[in-house]
């Protein structure tokens, strides 16, 4: 999620690098015929690079794993976001990775070199005046940008947050690298952007799943931020009629009753394929469903048509994606009075 394009290879030619939902970073490499086709970015073993939790390809089910854990440092990550970087300056890139479950960043480092990274296998904690990274709602993306101007990247976070519920979401927060270019280290975040709380009428800013990067948009010398997200609204509601309230009543009832249809749909399907695994499990499931397709999509498109009534006369909760642009103001001169 959220590509770097990075020469990774020392080849001369953009490559990208990408954390992905699977639980592992990925490398398109990029050639003379063009991209090709996406990889896993391995440790030095040849093994998958993961925190946890991750997508095991042979079994097709989630799996988890303690074997890359730094000492005193076990605990529960999903990797989704990842950016080569040259951590310690000697001329090869290595990786920070994001905690999509925690909000930690962890570093493999690259012990190998330029041109044939070996990455090693431990997850090491990226820390930050001296704790810890953790990012406020979860660790959405990751990306490296010079700030404050001094000559070395600073590593600036967004956070996911709840995407789909009303729990608080993400922000935006920025570690001042305070190191050198061959030791770097991090200062406490500096907030950009402040966690999401929420509870707005109307889209007034990105509140979770936030992905951010940073440009002079305006060409005034300092950098902007653009941050793509989900914005969470709920609609101001009007007084309803008292023939309304009821028909809101029934209609609540009506979709209570369609949901529990679609249930009794499902429970053939999860009782015959109880005892299977892998791919015999797929297999007959979507032999199952595909058998009632027209079964389900009759439902669904009662329980749609229920709902859209429902919300005309009482708004739902709105989630939808934009792009928000903000201004760098720091440093401007106070406008003339």
């Amino acid at each position: 999620m959220s590509p770097q394009f990075v020469d990774f290879d020392a080849d001369g030619k953009l490559d990208i690098v990408a954390g992905i939902f699977d639980g592992s970073p990925h490398l398109v490499r990029g050639s003379a015929q063009g991209w090709q086709a996406p990889e896993q970015i391995l440790d030095r073993n040849g093994a998958r690079i993961v925190f946890n939790q991750f997508w095991n390809f042979d079994t097709k089910k989630w799996d988890s794993t303690h074997a890359h854990d730094a000492p005193g440092h076990q605990r529960e990550g999903h990797l989704t976001s990842a950016v080569a970087f040259d951590w310690d300056g000697d001329g090869d890139l290595d990786l920070l990775l994001g905690d999509h479950s925690t909000g930690r960043v962890f570093l493999r480092r690259n012990e190998g070199s330029a041109t044939q990274p070996r990455f090693a296998t431990v997850n090491e904690p990226v820390l930050a005046n001296g704790k810890p990274i953790d990012v406020p709602g979860t660790v959405a993306t990751l990306r490296l940008v010079d700030w404050n101007h001094d000559g070395l990247l600073d590593l600036a976070a967004g956070g996911m947050g709840d995407v789909y519920g009303q729990n608080p979401g993400g922000g935006v927060c920025i570690f001042l690298n305070v190191g050198s270019k061959t030791r770097t280290s991090y200062a406490a975040p500096v907030t950009l952007l402040e966690p999401s709380q929420k509870g707005a009428h109307e889209p007034t800013r990105p509140d979770s799943g936030l992905y951010m990067d940073f440009g002079d948009l305006d060409a005034d010398g300092d950098l902007d931020l653009i941050v793509g997200g989900y914005s969470h609204w709920t609609p101001v509601p009007r007084e309803l009629s008292a023939d309304e309230k009821q028909r809101a009543t029934e209609l609540e009832a009506q979709i209570a009753a369609a949901d529990k249809d679609y249930q009794a749909l499902f429970e053939p399907i999860n009782k015959a394929i109880e005892g299977l695994e892998g791919e015999a499990q797929e297999k007959k499931y979507t032999e199952l469903y595909a058998a009632q397709k027209d079964a389900f999509a009759a439902v669904g498109k009662r329980r749609q048509a229920l709902q859209t009534e429902l919300e005309s006369l009482i708004p739902a909760p709105k989630r939808e994606s934009f792009v928000w642009f903000y201004e760098h103001l720091a440093g401007k001169a106070a406008p003339a009075k």
